[in-house]
């Protein structure tokens, strides 16, 4: 994987999308996956469309999908989607950890700090 792209150690896939769900980079896992991005985008689409009276302010800055072994983060900034696969476990000097699902994300491009909170959906 593209060491610039590469923002935990335990990563092992990255899409970066367009608003309009448009593929701009990928790689890892999801190389070149526009499936996992159209679910993504679809996932995205469905937040947006939670009724106001059930969750006021329901617009999320993170959504994090949890899985047994891995999980997604999905957070938004300067209209582009970055979706990265993390794993839950990962080999540091020959001995596995487990990992946090908080992560930061930077876009170097634009040199800003991606996403503080996270909405959890199992």
């Amino acid at each position: 994987m593209d060491k610039e792209k590469l923002i935990a150690p335990n990563q092992i896939g990255y899409l970066i999308l367009k608003d309009d769900g448009s593929l701009l980079e990928s790689g890892g896992d999801l190389k070149n996956d526009e499936r996992s991005a159209n679910v993504i985008m679809g996932l995205l689409n469905l937040t947006e469309s939670i009724d106001e009276d059930f969750m006021p302010n329901s617009s999320c800055e993170r959504i994090t999908i949890d899985y047994d072994q891995h999980y997604y983060s999905i957070c938004m900034s300067n209209r582009r989607i970055y979706v990265v696969k993390l794993s839950k476990t990962h080999t540091q000097n020959g001995a596995t950890t487990s990992s946090s699902s908080s992560t930061s994300f930077n876009d170097a491009a634009e040199g800003n700090n991606i996403g503080s909170s996270s909405t959890v959906i199992a």
